[in-house]
């Protein structure tokens, strides 16, 4: 009768096999679990404390020649712009706070405030309602094609 070698290599097929299978079983069990959910972590919101919302309740003069007014109500923040000094309060936003002396709106304006209060940089102010540009700030284009518009207080 004629031999194979077939039977020889059958004890290392099975000894691989059963290697493979180990380490199937081990990343199996170490895989985090696939589930339908979305897990958010959200960090603890930041609580303006009374004596740094009593600096920032106040108009600010910008470098558009608008003036920015912020106000609080209750433990909300909202601000708005005006022409002038005397500007009413047409179209207010919230101003969400983010840190100490720092503050975002729901269209991503992000504001600044420094020297206890008393001067406001708004980045990204295009989506403010209100605002008054200047021709040369409607030219002025960031690397991404996007108008991003600065405003200082004075």
């Amino acid at each position: 009768m004629h031999k194979t070698r077939f039977p020889r290599f059958l004890p290392l097929a099975a000894a691989l096999f059963t290697l493979a299978s180990a380490g199937a079983m081990a990343q199996a069990t170490n895989a985090p679990a696939v589930t339908d959910s979305v897990r958010v972590t959200v960090g603890t919101p930041y609580h303006v404390t009374a004596e740094e919302a009593a600096t920032l309740d106040r108009p600010y003069q910008l470098s558009n020649g608008q003036v920015f007014f912020v106000r609080q109500q209750d433990h909300q923040f909202f601000g708005h712009l005006a022409q002038h000094a005397n500007g009413p309060a047409r179209h207010e936003v919230e101003l969400q706070p983010s840190g100490p002396g720092t503050f975002v709106t729901r269209k991503g304006v992000s504001l600044a405030f420094s020297n206890a209060g008393e001067r406001v940089v708004i980045d990204d102010a295009q989506t403010l309602p209100g605002l008054r540009i200047s021709d040369d700030m409607r030219t002025a284009n960031s690397a991404d094609g996007g108008t991003h518009i600065r405003l200082v207080s004075r």
